[in-house]
């Protein structure tokens, strides 16, 4: 069956959904301390939001994958997170936080990971179009970040879950109006395949420097408005510079799609890494240096944006047709997931007992090593430039 690309209701929903990880990003830090927890429990919290995603995405991943139409996950993950969302309001210690965190996990784990391989699929051929898409989903960040941060300049962090749950009941409506795309069931050689693809050593190297890199950004997602303001910044202004970086990421998801078949992906890969130590630690080393801080936020074109346009561009190669919902579920698990756990969880740890400073000096050193994994070790990865 053929489905014509609803581009502005695709580009509508990442919108939406990075809106939503604007106020999550942004805001979770200073809501939870607002709320009486101290660093190493919002540390521990986020992980606990970001660890569901080690097992949950596979799981909708295989649903999705079963099912003749992948777009009902995608509702139902939508569905499931604004009711969890709601339990934001409610007051709870430091264990009702970490249960009503993993719920809402559970549910918003199912979005992204689909929502990428039904934007591929609604693609098809024109895959190399899913950069000049998916870059609504950095302007609704954007946007989010911008209007957020003048917002709680003078509102009071508590009004942070009704922002999210506008958010999500907005997806709803716009999700309900997504036209079937309707897929072919796996086979056995399916099966084959897979598995073929899940003992290649390449892969794992390539899911490892991906989460490591998403480790690294632990002390960024969790405590940057925190450290900003410690040095000075507004919470609007703090909201410019988050805005500021996805503003970077934006213009490159618009350039990348005309360049990506013909560049070697591990070229790009390794200099992403390289740019990603670079601005950990001159984060750490200058935090008091405005027009530095200003500058560094411009990296994240690099340290989230490229990297992320070649883990998909991976995932396309390496998990093909009816792989690709388990393929995405398995990279947002072990990156997002595993990654992101681990990264909020010992930037949490780390920023007791180190500072904050330190604690992005040690991103930036291991972000470095993992350049050098990245150049010498994925060289049978399938990175290499593709003639058309």
């Amino acid at each position: 069956m053929t489905t014509a690309v609803p581009g502005a209701r695709l580009g509508s929903l990442y919108g939406l959904y990075f809106a939503v990880v604007a106020l999550s990003v942004g805001w979770f830090g200073p809501f939870f301390q607002s709320r009486g927890f101290t660093a190493t429990e919002i540390g521990i919290a986020i992980g606990v939001l970001t660890g569901s995603k080690i097992f949950a995405p596979y799981l909708w991943g295989t649903l999705g994958d079963l099912l003749p139409n992948r777009l009902r996950v995608v509702q139902i993950g939508i569905i499931g997170s604004t009711l969890a969302a709601g339990l934001l309001l409610v007051e709870v210690d430091f264990f009702g936080l970490c249960l009503v965190l993993a719920l809402f996990g559970v549910f918003w784990n199912a979005i992204i990971a689909q929502f990428d391989t039904l934007t591929l699929e609604y693609l098809g051929e024109n895959h190399h179009r899913y950069s000049s898409i998916r870059v609504w989903g950095s302007i609704g960040f954007i946007l989010m970040m911008l209007g957020s941060g003048w917002l709680f300049s003078d509102v009071d962090y508590g009004f942070l879950p009704w922002l999210i749950i506008g958010g999500l009941l907005l997806s709803v409506v716009i999700s309900l109006a997504l036209p079937a795309h309707g897929r072919i069931h796996p086979n056995a050689s399916n099966e084959v395949q897979i598995r073929s693809c899940l003992t290649n050593l390449s892969v794992w190297i390539f899911f490892g420097v991906a989460s490591v890199n998403q480790m690294t950004h632990g002390p960024l997602n969790v405590f940057y408005t925190l450290y900003v303001q410690d040095y000075g910044f507004t919470a609007f202004q703090a909201g410019q510079l988050w805005a500021l970086g996805v503003f970077a990421e934006v213009v490159l998801f618009f350039v990348l799609p005309r360049f990506i078949r013909t560049l070697d992906l591990r070229v790009l890969l390794t200099i992403s890494l390289l740019f990603g130590s670079l601005r950990w630690m001159l984060m750490g080393g200058y935090p008091d240096v405005v027009w530095l801080v200003i500058g560094l936020q411009l990296l994240h074109a690099f340290t989230f944006g490229a990297i992320h346009s070649v883990s998909i561009e991976f995932i396309r190669r390496w998990f093909p047709g009816k792989l690709s919902g388990r393929g995405m579920a398995l990279y947002s698990g072990c990156v997002f997931g595993v990654g992101g756990s681990l990264g909020a969880t010992l930037s949490g740890v780390a920023w007791e007992s180190l500072g904050g400073s330190n604690t992005f000096l040690c991103a930036g050193f291991v972000t470095g090593v993992t350049a050098m994994i990245a150049w010498f070790s994925l060289r049978s990865a399938r990175l290499e430039a593709q003639s058309f």
